[in-house]
């Protein structure tokens, strides 16, 4: 299983999750969406987006996409200690760093 890096977890002013990836991910990336799960692959922006649909909820979908990016492309996404956030506020934020150490993510 490969690992990636998340450089940058952004909510955007459409409520759209982003988390971008250091290297910048890879095209086969883009394979995500296979699981119509919401989760999809942006290219130009290198980072995984999820349209969420229940505002305030972004740890419970941040988990989600962690989940199906490892159960559909196989690829282990993991926050740093360098990861800046955008547009997350600091409740928000915790919460989200808490859902990344669950059983099957922790925190580099």
């Amino acid at each position: 299983m490969d690992t990636e890096i998340i450089s940058r977890v952004e909510i955007s002013d459409s409520d759209e999750l982003f988390l971008y990836l250091q290297s910048g991910g890879r095209p086969a990336y883009q394979y995500v969406y296979r699981a119509a799960v919401g989760v999809y692959w942006d290219q130009e922006r290198g980072a995984f987006k999820f349209a969420t649909k229940k505002l305030g909820e972004y740890a419970h979908w941040f988990a989600h996409m962690l989940n199906v990016v490892k159960s559909e492309i196989g690829l282990h996404l993991l926050l740093s200690e360098h990861t800046s956030w955008a547009n997350v506020p600091e409740v928000m934020r915790i919460s989200i760093q808490q859902a990344s150490t669950g059983e099957n993510y922790g925190k580099r």
